[in-house]
């Protein structure tokens, strides 16, 4: 059994062994996605100044420093680093802050909501005499303390926590190979999350207990039928079904953007992970991901980003028209119970709840009603079970935070539709698209801003800015730097050979070797090594 808190602190020697020699985009890959995957939640060390060390903040601080360190070391070539990236390609990597105004905008907005909530937040929630008639309480009181002017520096780390995977992404995974590279990194995490699935289904959620000591969430939200609902290391076992279908949309996307033997072999990886999310017991991320993989497969890409923008539009919209008669809600729940009735309760459940804090936050709708519970409460000494991510930022942080992050986490989406064409945005792109959109439905019924959907909407960010720069300067940008942390222990590639332009030449691969002996033989040309793949 492993201490939460030495798990938590090893981190980044963890990472440091795992990724010496390799890229920095893998680094972070393995540092921000596999932290998410794997390191135990409801722990966290509380320091001054760093606000506190948990699973979110201390792989974005590895992050950020492995990046901080590859960079420094690319650009002295005295120490035997890479060479410094030419002036065509620096234009886009170099610059933490993103050169499009629009998401400075957004984050202008969600740092001065963050200091706003605090400061016109100040007063404390009291309320006396409660008679609670459910519990048959008479004369409690409810006492909820006012913000500090010092929680303002807690909520801008916060804030710059969620940010470091969308500026990291922007700038290190902009470029359609890297985006590949981010791709492959979901497509493989899925994968070792399918037996670890697998497992818990079976056998009930046991691998957090067993590897730290304790269990992350209620137990009896994660009994299902004559099974279990999987939650590995996650805080749920709806966060897990999401991943799951994430990785398989983007399985899917890969083996359509791909051809050959790996487009066989992304789509065998499909499989594993469609078995993986069908364990996963959560109808709304198996519906999610059955709509969208035939699309991802089949429709050209301008039908394909057509249908993203507008459900991700939807996403955006539905908590200004929430309060009105335009989403028939009555007749969705009707729909529910006569497929299950328990389901159909628990989505009413839901709804009420939503109405309540729909209802708290048009109290102070700008900058939303703080912590510390401050949000949640009702009245009467009741307090709300929130569920969707909207409910929870427009009550706690208003609409300056609503806009601010779900802007940042979805616009690109959008804009993509427009600039297109222009920008000549490739199907990879359009598949970090389709795994947003995933996301953006789920977060209606449920929550989970989570690093993993920060680091696919830094990498649409930075594509768009590399289409304007690319445009601006009238040329293509070539690929960025292999910046590597330990420039040392990369591999070398083989050496190329040169080709005499008579010579006969055969495709590259081991089951042409033989063919190719047998055409250089009898030819004055010189006979080549053919490499493997």
């Amino acid at each position: 059994m492993i201490p939460p808190v030495f798990a938590l602190l090893s981190w980044p020697v963890v990472v440091s062994l795992i990724c010496r020699g390799r890229s920095l985009q893998v680094a972070i890959l393995v540092t921000i996605l596999g932290g998410y995957l794997f390191l135990p939640e409801r722990h966290a060390i509380d320091l001054p100044a760093l606000y506190e060390l948990n699973k979110i903040s201390i792989p974005a601080y590895t992050a950020l420093a492995l990046a901080l360190i590859a960079i420094s070391r690319a650009s002295n070539t005295g120490r035997g680093g890479p060479q410094t990236p030419d002036p065509s390609t620096a234009q886009w990597l170099d610059g933490w802050v993103p050169r499009l105004r629009l998401p400075l905008v957004l984050i202008g907005l969600t740092m001065v909501g963050a200091v706003m909530t605090v400061v016109t937040n100040r007063d404390p929630v009291i309320e006396l005499n409660i008679y609670n008639w459910p519990r048959g309480i008479v004369g409690e009181n409810i006492f909820i303390p006012g913000l500090r002017l010092q929680d303002a520096g807690a909520s801008i780390l916060v804030v710059m926590v969620n940010l470091i995977p969308l500026l990291l992404a922007r700038r290190f995974f902009a470029h359609p190979e890297g985006q590949k590279i981010l791709l492959a990194g979901f497509c493989i995490g899925g994968l070792l999350y399918v037996p670890l699935a697998m497992f818990e289904a079976r056998m009930s959620p046991q691998l957090n207990q067993w590897t730290y000591g304790f269990f992350a969430h209620l137990w009896s939200q994660h009994v299902r039928g004559d099974g279990f609902r999987p939650i590995v290391f996650l805080s749920h076992g709806l966060l897990v079904a999401l991943f799951m279908s994430t990785a398989l949309i983007i399985s899917v996307g890969l083996a359509r953007v791909h051809t050959g033997r790996l487009r066989g072999r992304f789509l065998m990886a499909a499989g594993m992970l469609f078995i993986g999310l069908v364990i996963t017991k959560s109808l709304g991320a198996l519906v999610i991901a059955l709509f969208l993989c035939p699309i991802l497969l089949f429709a050209p890409r301008w039908v394909l980003l057509s249908l993203t923008a507008g459900i991700v539009s939807i996403a955006l919209l539905y908590p200004v028209v929430r309060g009105t008669s335009i989403i028939p809600l009555d007749t969705v729940v009707t729909l529910a119970g006569s497929v299950n009735e328990e389901r159909a309760a628990s989505f009413a459940y839901r709804l009420n709840f939503e109405e309540q804090l729909l209802a708290r936050a048009q109290e102070r709708p700008f900058f939303g009603w703080g912590s510390w519970g401050r949000n949640l409460y009702l009245g009467n000494g009741e307090f709300a079970v929130p569920d969707g991510e909207w409910t929870l930022l427009l009550s706690q942080s208003g609409w300056f935070g609503f806009i601010g992050r779900f802007g940042l986490m979805f616009l690109p989406v959008i804009l993509l539709l427009w600039r297109w064409r222009k920008d000549g945005i490739g199907m990879e792109t359009a598949v970090i698209a389709a795994a947003l959109t995933a996301a953006a439905i789920d977060l209606i019924p449920n929550s989970g801003m989570t690093p993993d959907k920060w680091l696919l909407a830094g990498a649409l960010w930075g594509r768009l800015e590399l289409g304007r720069i690319t445009a601006t300067a009238n040329e293509e940008v070539p690929d960025p730097p292999a910046l590597r942390l330990r420039p040392g222990y990369a591999r070398p590639a083989p050496a190329a050979v040169a080709r005499d332009k008579t010579e006969p030449t055969a495709p590259a691969g081991p089951r042409y070797t033989r063919q190719a002996k047998r055409i250089t033989r009898g030819t004055t040309a010189p006979t080549t090594k053919l490499y493997r793949r």
